[in-house]
């Protein structure tokens, strides 16, 4: 699969998105670690592919240096940004929104939307992991679709994945996606639309509007983009898992792609991450001994996070209740 002409985006700050309130060091280390397994899987993937790093924090250097020193390493190049104080395009990260994301979060990521046009541009958040060969990502890039998206685990449109545009009425009945993927064809922007519709969001009047809208407002952004005849192309839930159903899927034959670390299962990744880097570095490494590996870590687990894992291995029926997304 030639991937030249590809770009892929990261962006990580100073906050987690379960708390919004991520001072503390030890947790930072960790998201470090992810952010760069993340960018790692996807190098071995799309070895032409250019890779891009943001960075919204306000201390720069020292982020610099502890991402560089912290292993696994990388094996192609990265480019790293302050997204701040740019040292490449500054003009490309001027303020797009009618307000100012002042704690960073997630509404930075999209600044910029869109860094390269002339690329095909993947926005990827930091705690998504490519464990297996993604077919289904070379699926869209060898298609016709102009967007690239993820689906999310819930059926219809909630106030829990699209925040404060849960009820904006191109979403309802729709089934609702995860903008922890979001890919734009080459020679394509459609970032005039996304900042059109941020001018809905009162930031900072409620905790939704500094987190889960901004899911939102890319939902309403792809189901309009469609209404126009954009054609977009939806991951496979399963191949494209959440961690708390990766195993699931694996035991059922399923190719899984990528899991995704979302909310506080972070701390689920960072407490398999022996097994997580051998997954992406050991290509002898086997389904049934990844599995395995990851279970018997899990026996050191605290309550929550041991039924997290293990009730994936639970009886079928069982775990048919489990899914929200049919």
């Amino acid at each position: 699969m030639n991937t030249t002409n590809c770009l892929f985006k990261w962006t990580l700050g100073i906050q987690d998105t379960v708390s919004l309130t991520d001072f503390d060091e030890n947790q930072f280390v960790d998201m470090v670690w992810l952010s760069k397994l993340s960018i790692l899987s996807f190098q071995k993937w799309f070895p032409e592919a250019e890779f891009i790093l943001l960075f919204n924090g306000y201390d720069f250097k020292s982020f610099y240096d502890l991402f560089f020193k912290t292993d696994p390493q990388l094996i192609r190049p990265l480019l790293v940004i302050d997204q701040r104080h740019p040292h490449v395009h500054p003009e490309k990260f001027a303020n797009p929104y009618h307000f100012v994301p002042v704690s960073g979060g997630v509404w930075m990521k999209w600044i910029p939307f869109r860094y390269d046009i002339s690329k095909t541009e993947i926005a990827v958040d930091t705690d998504i992991i490519c464990i297996g060969e993604p077919k289904d990502w070379y699926a869209w890039l060898k298609s016709d679709e102009l967007i690239l998206i993820a689906p999310e685990r819930y059926e219809n449109v909630r106030v829990n994945t699209c925040g404060d545009f849960y009820k904006h009425p191109i979403l309802q009945g729709k089934k609702p996606f995860n903008c922890g993927v979001v890919g734009q064809r080459s020679g394509h922007d459609f970032s005039e639309r996304f900042f059109e519709i941020t001018k809905e969001v009162k930031y900072g009047s409620s905790h939704d509007s500094l987190f889960i809208t901004e899911q939102g407002a890319i939902n309403v952004w792809v189901r309009s983009l469609e209404l126009d005849g954009t054609k977009t192309y939806a991951l496979d839930f399963k191949r494209n898992a959440w961690m708390r159903d990766f195993l699931y899927f694996l035991k059922q034959g399923v190719e899984v792609e990528t899991v995704h670390a979302v909310s506080w299962h972070k701390k689920i990744a960072s407490q398999i991450k022996e097994v997580l880097e051998r997954r992406v570095l050991d290509d002898s490494y086997s389904n049934a001994k990844f599995v395995a590996d990851v279970l018997n870590k899990a026996e050191h687990f605290n309550a929550l996070s041991r039924h997290i894992i293990t009730r994936q291995i639970s009886p079928e029926d069982e775990m048919k209740t489990e899914f929200l997304l049919s």
